[in-house]
């Protein structure tokens, strides 16, 4: 099968309209000033969306070192401004376009070496100074990124990866709907990979692919894999861009970004809906498990986490009632892709999209929350059993993250909750104000805990301030 070629800039000349880039003409607003600046706790790579293969999207400073919260506010060009009313936003962002939400910051942020890599749906990369905020550097892939940013190697080869596309389907592709069996093409304008060097944002090479790329890829011992809205999952040399291989799925990859097991790279697909593993080192497949009466896209939307051998995921069934569903959580053997167990969380009304939160895996315990249900959820790794719930009445999706005996979760309307790791009770209430949280999980970096959210806001808060706000509910 014949690859298509990675694209550099020293090649083709015409690919430099692909890397705009403007200085630090951005400012963040800091909440406070202070003389010195305090760097940002942070690891030195990202090589899976949530950091790694559980999603504990959590980093702690090294034993010896200093590492003091910081504090500070970012909006992109051109987000919803601060404090325009409900009315005003609907009129404005909303009512005159069919879009259903507003998307803005659609997805996790990346921390690495001090620096916070934000992807936005305007199609731009940011690079923002962690300690306040400050833009960088950004980076235009043509299309929106949905992807959490991937950084990697070493030095003056340390890069960014990021994934363009979007979610919408040509005619002759929607039509395929109504055909068993028919191959769907996902994703309009321009798609692909692009790879940028992490200190200066200019473009180091760039993928081609036919569909979206919009899930987050996984990077395994150098090897770039992912899977698409064209129906395969791709590997590629992380450093270079070179085509590897490719393995066809049939099903498009929505925004199940890839989770890793022993170089088992794995990620869920759509129409077939089923779960897939593939050898990153060799491009075979290594087990495909489609699960009975999956619904709608609820398979290709929910990043699995993998743990202690054990993949976990997130998908609907129908349930009895007018618009109704299912929650359904879901583990397999990472080795076999077996079937371990299945516990439905709940049952209420079906999510417009991106229609599963997605779990984090700390210490045995699964912690995740339901756009169906409106509820918060531990449970237990080896038994699928609910540990303990707690209805938080507003519909979430994003992974949450866990910070001492504490488990944070950002939901849909703004508010971050802030729980018991043990007994699930509310501990505290902390309102953004600037949009809400979807598919947008948040990271503990240190004492900082930072978020984007669907208004185009970026935030950066000490943990203590999410647990001294606000009152509990």
């Amino acid at each position: 099968m014949e690859a298509r070629p990675a694209i550099r800039l020293s090649v083709v000349a015409s690919l430099a309209a692909l890397a705009l880039l403007s200085g630090c003409s951005h400012k963040a607003s800091p909440v406070a000033s202070s003389s010195a600046k305090t760097a940002l706790a942070s690891p030195h790579a990202w090589p899976l969306y949530g950091l790694n293969a559980a999603h504990d999207a959590s980093y702690k400073a090294p034993q010896g070192t200093v590492g003091e919260p910081v504090h500070w506010v970012f909006h992109v060009p051109e987000a919803v401004p601060k404090g325009m009313k409900k009315p005003a936003i609907k009129q404005t962002y909303v009512s005159i376009t069919a879009v259903r939400d507003l998307v803005g910051i659609p997805i996790g942020v990346s921390v690495v070496d001090g620096k916070v890599y934000v992807a936005d749906d305007d199609g731009f990369l940011y690079a923002l100074d962690g300690s306040d905020g400050h833009m960088l550097w950004k980076f235009n892939a043509l299309n929106q990124i949905m992807t959490t940013p991937l950084v990697a190697g070493r030095g003056p080869k340390k890069l960014v990866y990021v994934g363009g596309g979007n979610s919408t389907f040509s005619y002759t592709q929607a039509v395929k709907f109504g055909h068993k069996g028919a191959s769907i093409v996902r994703g309009t304008d321009i798609s692909g990979i692009y790879a940028v060097h992490a200190a200066t944002g200019k473009l180091a090479w760039v993928y081609h692919t036919k569909g979206e790329d919009m899930p987050t890829p996984a990077i395994d011992d150098g090897t770039l894999v992912f899977g698409n809205g064209d129906g395969h999952i791709y590997g590629l040399n992380a450093a270079t861009g070179k085509f590897k291989w490719r393995v066809p799925i049939k099903s498009f990859v929505s925004m199940s970004s890839a989770t890793v097991y022993h170089h088992l790279v794995i990620m869920g697909g759509t129409h077939p809906s089923a779960l897939y593993a593939v050898d990153a080192k060799t491009g075979k497949l290594a087990w495909r498990t489609a699960p009975h009466a999956v619904f709608s896209s609820s398979m290709g939307d929910c990043a699995p986490a993998q743990s202690r051998g054990i993949v976990v995921t997130q998908f609907e069934r129908k349930a009895k009632g007018h618009h109704q569903a299912k929650s359904v959580e879901i583990a397999l053997d990472a080795k076999t892709g077996k079937i371990l167990w299945q516990t439905t969380l709940g049952v209420g009304k079906v999510p417009p999209r991106n229609k599963d939160a997605v779990p984090m895996i700390v210490g045995g315990t699964i912690y995740t929350g339901s756009p169906v249900t409106a509820t918060a959820y531990a449970v237990q790794l080896k038994t699928g059993k609910v540990l303990w719930h707690t209805p938080l009445k507003i519909k979430m999706k994003a992974a949450p993250s866990v910070t001492g005996s504490d488990v944070i979760f950002p939901v849909g309307n703004g508010a971050i909750f802030v729980l018991d790791r043990k007994t699930g009770k509310v501990l505290s209430k902390y309102m953004t104000h600037h949009g809400g949280f979807g598919p947008q999980n948040g990271v503990v970096m240190g004492d900082t805990y930072l978020i984007g959210s669907n208004f185009g806001w970026m935030y950066a808060l000490p943990v203590k301030t999410l647990l001294g706000q606000g009152k509990t509910s």
